[in-house]
């Protein structure tokens, strides 16, 4: 077994493989990277895609980027991996182990302070498989899901627009402004921003919602339709999910309420990538035109990814929302460490 660096040709492969790898706990649903596979990897400058193969056979893949983010108060480059998964005939034959100490390998290489991922809470063996890799949890976040089943009435419309390119700085300043004492915020130029705009596939200032007043911006919300990037496939519920959608489907009865997810479902989701906002009431009137967006387009869930201290959980009154804890696992490379007093900022583009 060798490992070596994925290239276009495998992208079949890849996804055929993908099909066989269902994951998740409460719900367990088929991810499959389409059209391109590599194109969740390509939301980052610097990222290396692996794959484990005996001959043209591939057994496993694993994905790292690299970000300059804020570590205790210093700019440093860091390691993100994601998008991990073996060939169920492979498992417990050091496939993983392989995938991921290149990952690893190639973060230090290229100068990384430290190396973080993310694990569902849930997911145990995961979780103790990374600690065993020396992994420590640093934080354990929430990535709410917002239920999108009805118009949420707003009086905000004339107000908003998606961004232009002359908002690019003012976009810029008021992220740096609304995050920066988080820990692993990426501080961006108008540059910076553009450029993460365009190396990401189905990403562009179409994405970005305004609310503009009187020539100012109030705020603003960038998120990123999977749909374009990836075809989630439900496998099966759990008990709770089940009785869940029971309870839903009896309220159904009086009042506009979600549907209930069904093992067969494709799930239509958006992930809210980067905001900036001087008061959470303003990002809530965003969150709200989305809602109103997505329904008539068919999406079912509206994601975000938050540190527990994010004032954006502020905003999602008037929303049904479905929790998940996540837990960050970092695994420092160098004396830089991130400070454990700060809130974690993640970008929705790592989820």
């Amino acid at each position: 077994m060798d490992i070596r660096e994925a290239v276009p040709e495998d992208n079949d492969a890849l996804q055929a493989l993908q099909a066989k790898c269902p994951q998740g706990t409460d719900l367990v649903a088929t991810v499959i990277n389409t059209p391109d596979f590599f194109a969740r990897a390509k939301a980052y400058e610097k990222y290396k895609v692996y794959v484990a193969h005996e001959g043209n056979r591939i057994l496993g893949s694993t994905a790292c980027g690299l970000k300059d983010v804020i570590v205790n108060g210093n700019v440093k480059r860091v390691g993100y991996g994601f998008q991990a998964f073996v060939a169920p005939e492979s498992r417990r034959t050091g496939v993983a182990s392989q995938l991921h100490q290149h990952r690893e390998d190639y973060a230090a290489q290229q100068g990384a302070s430290l190396f973080y991922t993310l694990v569902i809470e849930k997911n145990t063996p995961a979780m103790r498989y990374i600690e065993r890799r020396g992994f420590l949890l640093h934080r354990t976040i929430v990535m709410p899901g917002l239920a999108i089943y009805k118009k949420i009435h707003t009086d905000i419309e004339k107000h908003v627009r998606p961004a232009r390119p002359e908002d690019l700085d003012r976009l810029a300043a008021l992220a740096n402004q609304t995050w920066q004492n988080y820990e692993m915020y990426e501080p961006y130029t108008a540059e910076v921003l553009s450029a993460s705009i365009s190396q990401t596939p189905g990403y562009d200032l179409n994405n970005f919602l305004v609310l503009e007043e009187n020539g100012e911006i109030l705020a603003f919300l960038g998120y990123q339709d999977w749909r374009q990037v990836m075809k989630i496939t439900v496998d099966a519920t759990s008990l709770k999910m089940r009785m869940m959608g029971v309870i839903l489907k009896f309220a159904g009865i009086f009042m506009p309420m979600p549907k209930m997810i069904k093992p067969g479902d494709t799930l239509n989701q958006v992930n809210i990538t980067l905001t900036g906002f001087y008061d959470p009431a303003h990002l809530s009137l965003l969150l709200k035109h989305l809602n109103n967006q997505m329904l008539q387009r068919n999406v079912d869930f509206i994601f975000c990814i938050c540190d527990p201290k994010n004032p954006i959980l502020k905003s999602l009154k008037g929303f049904i929302r479905i929790d998940t804890a996540i837990n960050i696992y970092v695994k420092n490379l160098q004396q830089d460490k991130l400070n454990t007093d700060r809130p974690v900022f993640i970008n929705g583009l790592d989820m």
